[in-house]
């Protein structure tokens, strides 16, 4: 009786100290490698008809070597059911469709994580066109962003947010297939990021097994959400900042500048430490205007 409490305890502090080692998420990788998912999307904001998206991407492990692995990534089909009379629709599912057939190699390390875009480079022209495209469909279904700002303005903040440096961050901090790859991972361990919009955000994983599930939400302070409100009407709309920057505290207390960004998460590991599958929802709500995506990505 003895022996066997001896050994479930010797078993209970094996496990505890697993847990405070946590898990490394590095992916099983070779020239050859290939996997398929299927992403699929709904988004829903007030007042206007759901948003239905379909893609498949195709991952493929071009190259391996004792430092990491060259993988190229491609949006092999997208299909969504915007009509021409969804305004938001369209402005949301145009840049994702653009990058449909765009092949992009990611360069990482030995564990996976994305470190820098290998074919950058080559990748400029097409992307210098996508954000011209994309400019264009904003203005053909927004006509009044003229009136806001030139589209040379505009024309710079579609550009910003799709060079490599942007790129890379998202695919190491937004939720997709490559997210966790490099990282350990404890239930209650937290991290800090900046999402898409520059909102900073805080995330907290809980492991159980091949399942770990990610809370995320905005952390700023007051001070830092007026920084980011100001850097953005700078950057839009400059004749407007002076005018911005007296009146921030009286906008900010009236509420009607109002940020707030929440998303949980939920991914499946494989056997082979591959994403087999993931289930997301994100809240997002600036300035009374409120937006879901709830997404599902499944490995085919």
């Amino acid at each position: 009786m003895k022996k066997l409490f001896f050994v479930s305890m010797l078993l209970t502090a094996a496990l505890a100290a697993q847990a405070q080692m946590g898990t490394k998420i590095a992916p099983k990788m070779a020239k050859g490698t290939e996997k398929v998912y299927v992403t699929k999307s709904v988004s829903t904001i007030p007042g206007q008809k759901e948003i239905n998206i379909t893609a498949e991407t195709k991952y493929n492990v071009v190259d391996a070597t004792a430092d990491g692995y060259l993988i190229e990534a491609v949006v092999t089909s997208f299909a969504s059911d915007v009509t021409d009379d969804n305004v938001a629709g369209k402005i949301l599912t145009a840049s994702e469709e653009l990058m449909k057939g765009l092949k992009i190699r990611l360069a990482t390390n030995k564990d996976g994580k994305v470190e820098k875009i290998a074919n950058y480079e080559e990748l400029k022209p097409q992307i210098e066109s996508m954000s011209n495209q994309l400019v264009d469909k904003m203005l053909e279904a927004v006509p009044q962003l003229s009136q806001m700002m030139s589209k040379d303005v505009l024309k710079t903040q579609v550009t910003e947010s799709i060079n490599e440096e942007s790129l890379v961050k998202s695919m190491q901090s937004a939720t997709s297939v490559l997210t966790l790859n490099g990282k350990t991972l404890m239930t209650g361990a937290q991290e800090e990021y900046v999402n898409e919009m520059g909102v900073k955000m805080k995330r907290m994983y809980f492991v159980n097994g091949k399942n770990i599930t990610t809370n995320s939400s905005m952390d700023m302070s007051k001070d830092e959400l007026k920084k980011l409100v100001i850097a953005q009407v700078e950057k839009m709309a400059p004749e407007q900042a002076s005018v911005v920057k007296e009146n921030i505290d009286a906008v900010m207390d009236s509420g009607m500048i109002k940020i707030d960004v929440k998303e949980t998460a939920t991914y499946e590991l494989a056997d082979d430490n591959w994403v087999k599958s993931i289930k997301a929802e994100v809240a997002n709500e600036t300035m009374g205007q409120k937006m879901t995506v709830a997404t599902t990505v499944t490995l085919k």
